[in-house]
């Protein structure tokens, strides 16, 4: 009778192999959206009462969407309408409680910042706006 202790040494070896292969992907996966460009898309809307969808957002850091009435030419304007604390990283289909419900024809602006104060909740002041690296319009016009 054969020993079966050589098949049994290499198929662990194999299956270890294939497992640290699988966590060396998945580690460059998450490297590779920490270090993506930040990115925020968001299209003209109908809100859900005073909350907006924001479709995708990557953050490179801890930080907030946040939500601005917008002019004309789609630039922020005022203080911000909404905020919501997001984790590094690629998110979908989020969305973003605002003070009030805004009235058709508003034109928002949605923008990215940075956590730097670690302090709960955003801060103008302490966290840092990445809207100056984004590469997309953040402007839409809630119908």
């Amino acid at each position: 009778m054969q020993s079966s202790a050589p098949k049994l040494k290499s198929l662990l070896g194999v299956t270890a192999a294939g497992l640290l292969g699988a966590a060396v992907v998945a580690g460059a996966a998450q490297a590779a959206v920490a270090n993506a460009p930040p990115t925020i898309l968001v299209f003209n809307q109908k809100p859900a009462g005073s909350q907006v969808s924001i479709d995708y957002v990557n953050i490179p850091a801890n930080g907030y969407v946040v939500v601005y009435a917008a002019d004309a030419d789609g630039k922020p304007t005022g203080a911000p309408l909404g905020s919501l604390s997001v984790n590094a990283g690629s998110h979908m289909d989020l969305k973003v409680a605002l003070s009030a419900a805004p009235a058709p024809g508003t034109n928002l602006w949605a923008s990215l910042y940075k956590d730097k104060d670690g302090k709960e909740g955003f801060n103008k002041q302490g966290d840092k706006a990445v809207w100056s690296q984004l590469p997309i319009q953040n402007a839409f016009t809630v119908q």
